[in-house]
């Protein structure tokens, strides 16, 4: 299939996957002439780039385990496996860090009510 096609299938641009080709992230496919013609493997790794992506990868984060990939001639799933638990555990941290931050702007908040909140009007009783 044409890089329109797999466009559509991935909801990726053809620019975007050109990208990908020459960072190494997905193999070069065949030539139809001067079209480059993609395979259902093709959608799949471009799926998974994408998958990725949206769960907080960085395309050059990505580029270790193709580089594995090609040294072994097999996905390298036990690194990938590290690489993602590596991800989680800074994603957890981050959550960490943000619950503190809120919990210090929430101090905040409430210092700067009692600090500079208008004092009530006492009504007179004479």
């Amino acid at each position: 299939m044409y890089i329109g096609k797999v466009a559509d299938l991935t909801g990726c641009t053809p620019k975007a996957i050109r990208l990908y080709e020459s960072l190494g992230l997905l193999n070069a496919p065949s030539r139809q002439g001067r079209y480059r013609f993609y395979d259902t493997h093709h959608v799949t790794i471009i799926r998974m780039i994408r998958a990725a992506q949206a769960a907080g990868f960085k395309l050059v984060e990505m580029a270790p385990l193709l580089k594995e990939k090609e040294r072994q001639q097999v996905f390298p799933l036990e690194l990938a496996n590290q690489v993602i638990a590596a991800k989680r555990q800074q994603v957890q941290a981050d959550i960490a860090a943000l619950k503190a931050l809120d919990e210090r702007l929430a101090g905040l908040h409430t210092e700067v009510n009692l600090v500079f909140a208008e004092p009530t009007s006492q009504a007179f009783s004479h």
